[in-house]
């Protein structure tokens, strides 16, 4: 067996919550640490989710980091290659190239609790040794296929493992799902198929993108670092302006229900197909969704809209009625395994393993670290996704708090940190109070922030100011130091 490599700091992922967890270790003095990324680039979802029309639905001066901004961006909502150059350019930017390790899956992780360090093994055979372990858990990039795909005998594709080899000309396609990734490939396509068919299972609430180029003098304009940090402001204003849209009465929620309705009413022409795509559970419930093409895409005269699919057979789709339909490709807009974010990765203490600890779903205190497991630290951890802004807002919350605490544990001379268990279970029993006045514990809003008991663990129930707030001092006297 190779040598251990003793490290610093192992940070599991270069997305965009790894690379700014890099950003953050360099600026604060640490060389000392390593990026393992399995992917052969950089980005995360961003270069997992490669379909076609692929694009973030977060304004992109939003959807970058405060440190790092780019006043060229093409658009108001940017394309998803230009994201994951921007995530390649970060990474030259602040010289995350001597730390990153690509093409190298993390194993295993395990606590030793008689040096206080973590020992790493990865896919290469390599092992690291590092005090701290950083896992950043980005939750779109692990593929949720459909019960019975496998009996489809020509080719299938998912919408985050997209094969452009692939050829959709002319040929008969079957799109499953219409959230998402599914409004924004099927316009994108359409044009090309000679037919398709897509397989609905519950409508999605779509408003108007309302996207744009950015003319040269505007970008020209966010060159100046005072104006793009103003303007940067202001869309967070207006993005913290929605949140009201997700609790269960109120103005903004029935505001966003007036704007969708309206949106879908003026696009849909036909009242059985507007029936059809109207939703029956409260808007927010799922994720809003923005799209200017998506119905008139779904109005083509070559595109069937079908009930949701049942199985598969070895040339076509069965849906929910019965109905077969042929197919020649299949493309699976079905989303992503969120509740087991940890996927074949294991990740133990002692006897204690967090599969186990997370087997009823995912907990953290503040989304950031797990009772049992010490110098282990969580970026988009449970909770702390948003329905209405830039997930680059709680992750570099996230961030600052891990640097705080490492220095923290430094000044102690401390070589281990732990969440006292009584913290991270009032946290949560907090976190889930405040839920009940959000439309995602509404009975009947089933969607992937749920568990199956009932417990919303995608979304946390406030602004997102909040929870940058709540992040800016840790309370160490949460935690236990060694």
């Amino acid at each position: 067996m190779p040598p251990d490599i003793e490290l610093d700091v192992v940070i599991l992922g270069a997305g965009l919550s790894g690379i700014a967890m890099g950003a953050a270790l360099r600026r604060s003095g640490r060389q000392d640490f390593l990026i393992l990324e399995s992917a052969t680039a950089v980005g995360g979802t961003w270069w997992h989710n490669q379909y076609p029309g692929a694009q973030c639905d977060v304004p992109s001066h939003l959807y970058s980091y405060s440190f790092a901004p780019n006043p060229n961006w093409s658009r108001v909502y940017a394309p998803g290659a230009e994201i994951q150059q921007y995530a390649q350019d970060c990474v030259t930017r602040f010289g995350l190239e001597p730390h990153l390790r690509l093409g190298r899956r993390i194993e295993s992780a395990v606590f030793d609790d008689s040096t206080q360090r973590w020992r790493i093994t990865a896919s290469d055979g390599s092992r690291l040794c590092a005090r701290h372990f950083v896992v950043s858990m980005g939750p779109l990039n692990r593929p949720q296929r459909p019960i019975g795909i496998d009996h489809f005998s020509g080719p299938v594709l998912h919408t985050a493992d997209w094969d452009s080899r692939v050829d959709l000309r002319n040929k008969r396609v079957a799109l499953i799902g219409t959230a998402a990734s599914a409004i924004q490939v099927l316009p994108a396509i359409v044009r090309q198929c000679a037919h398709v068919d897509v397989y609905q299972r519950t409508p999605s609430w779509i408003v108007p993108r309302g996207d744009h180029p950015y003319s040269e003098r505007t970008q020209r304009l966010l060159r100046n670092p005072a104006l793009w940090r103003i303007y940067r402001e202001c869309l967070h204003l207006q993005a913290e302006a929605i949140f009201p849209a997700f609790r269960r009465v109120g103005l903004m929620h029935r505001l966003m229900s007036s704007v969708a309705k309206r949106h879908l009413a003026s696009s849909v022409k036909d009242p059985a197909l507007r029936r059809r795509l109207t939703p029956t559970y409260p808007i927010g419930c799922k994720r809003i969704l923005l799209s200017d093409d998506y119905y008139p895409a779904i109005q083509q005269p070559h595109v069937t809209l079908h009930p949701a699919a049942e199985t598969f057979s070895a040339n076509g789709v069965v849906d929910i009625d019965g109905c077969h339909t042929t197919a020649d490709v299949i493309l699976c807009a079905t989303g992503f395994d969120t509740l087991h974010p940890l996927g074949s990765l294991a990740i133990q203490c002692g006897d204690n393993t967090l599969e186990a600890r997370w087997a009823n779903g995912p907990e953290a205190y503040r989304g950031t670290t797990v009772d049992g497991f010490p110098n282990l630290w969580f970026l988009l951890g449970p909770n702390t996704g948003t329905g209405h802004t830039s997930v680059l807002i709680p992750i570099e919350a996230q961030v600052r708090y891990v640097i705080k605490c490492l220095e923290e544990m430094d000044q102690r001379g401390a070589r281990a940190m732990r969440i006292r268990p009584q913290a991270l279970q009032a946290y949560n029993q907090e976190l889930q109070r405040k839920m009940t006045a959000t439309v995602w514990a509404d009975r009947r809003c089933n969607s992937w922030y749920k568990t199956d008991d009932g417990r919303v663990l995608g979304t946390f129930p406030g602004f997102i100011t909040q929870f940058s707030r709540s992040m800016r001092r840790p309370r160490y006297a949460d935690y236990i130091f060694t």
